[in-house]
């Protein structure tokens, strides 16, 4: 079942990746992890509170001005926290083509991809909101109703029970619905230059063909992302605890100093916040690279024509996941950089290196012998080279007087 075997090839397509190591790679893949995968993109929680007693209850003149201008605080805390939420949900919708784009073409290029699907990230993101506002009433609004017994509903316990049930199936719903959509219909967007819509109708079909083996993802995916979940928050911790330690020692060093020292503390813990973040993030990279990588092999093997990755496929499963390399001696090995794969990835053709088994062959094949013919004809025509370049500059030498 490919569904079952694209496990093992998605942890072999994001090993090879993702190493070598390399800085440049990691860290934009870390700001790819931020918006993709890193921090979620719930809805924030709005403060809420029983203000209409505490109205009635406080005592004295102008007690009706408290109140007034708690709700308009919570109303402003409100409005300011959606607004950052949707900017994020934005964003968010445009890296997952840039993401897509990176594991597609194994470079990383954070604003020539966001520069190229800024259109369909909006459709993406505008998608996630239209979706988000269906569930939310269609789930929300029977609990809410039992609770209140609004429309004749009776608010009894079993009714409220039955109401979050139905909550709970239409958050199910919503969340299948929303995976597929950023883990194949993203994809087929970019493939095919479609609409989210558009995309939904030419994926469509293949769910209905194969869709034994898009249940067996969704199980082992929720699975799998129970078990990672609680390795990712374990070593989220461990790397908690060795940034924290030296931020702190020198915080409280200099808090000591008086209040530059103060001041100069504060700097350091914020500065300790963020590198706690950015370990997190990088925590983080091989995770979502391998879920998407998993998810676009299953794409690629349920129909052939949305397949984003033959290359790389091709090359797991030719060699049991081990991306082969030109054999290269010390002497005419490619420099080291820190971005390998970022520029182009034919040394051949940019070092001008050739095979010495391919320049053999081409010798035979123009009629100029076997190998050893042409090493001592190289040698001779060296040698004649030689002799006739130090005859002329020996003569030169005698008429210049030297």
């Amino acid at each position: 079942m490919d569904a079952v075997d694209d496990l093992g090839d998605a942890i072999a397509a994001t090993r090879n990746f993702l190493t070598p190591v390399r800085a440049g790679l990691w860290l934009r893949l870390a700001i790819l992890a931020l918006f993709v995968g890193g921090l979620g993109t719930g809805f924030p929680s709005a403060p809420t509170g029983d203000v209409g007693p505490a109205a009635e209850q406080a005592p004295g003149p102008g007690a009706e001005a408290i109140p007034e201008e708690a709700i308009l605080a919570a109303v402003v805390a409100v409005g300011f926290l959606l607004l950052l939420w949707l900017g994020y949900a934005l964003v968010a919708a445009v890296m997952e083509f840039v993401l897509i784009e990176s594991l597609r073409s194994e470079t990383v290029r954070v604003r020539r991809y966001s520069n190229a699907n800024v259109g369909r990230g909006i459709r993406l993101f505008g998608f996630r909101v239209a979706l988000i506002a269906i569930a939310a009433l269609v789930g929300a609004t029977p609990v809410v109703a039992s609770i209140l017994g609004l429309g004749g509903i009776d608010g009894t316990t079993g009714v409220v029970g039955l109401a979050a049930l139905f909550a709970v199936a239409v958050y199910l719903a919503y969340a299948v619905i929303n995976r597929f959509t950023s883990e194949f219909v993203a994809p087929i967007m970019l493939l095919e230059e479609r609409g989210v819509l558009s995309a939904w109708r030419r994926f469509w079909p293949t769910v209905r063909a194969n869709w034994l083996e898009y249940v067996v993802y969704l199980v082992l995916v929720w699975i799998i992302q129970a078990a990672v979940g609680i390795a990712v928050s374990i070593l989220m911790l461990i790397a908690g605890i060795i940034v924290a330690i030296p931020f702190i020692v020198i915080a409280v060093l200099l808090f000591a100093l008086g209040d530059v020292g103060a001041i100069l503390a504060a700097v350091v813990v914020l500065t300790g916040i963020l590198a706690f973040v950015l370990a997190a993030l990088l925590i983080q990279v091989p995770v979502v690279s391998y879920f998407k990588y998993y998810a676009l092999l299953l794409l690629g093997d349920t129909n052939a024509d949305l397949d984003l990755i033959p290359d790389q496929r091709a090359a797991i499963r030719a060699d049991g996941g081990e991306l082969s390399e030109p054999d290269w001696d010390d002497s005419s090995r490619p420099p080291e950089t820190d971005d390998r794969g970022d520029d182009e990835d034919d040394w051949t053709a940019d070092y001008g290196w050739v095979d010495d088994d391919e320049e053999i062959d081409d010798w035979e094949d123009a009629g100029w012998g076997d190998a050893e013919d042409r090493d001592g004809r190289d040698d001779r025509d060296n040698r004649d080279d030689r002799d006739g370049r130090n005859d002329r500059e020996n003569h030169e030498d005698d008429d210049r007087g030297w």
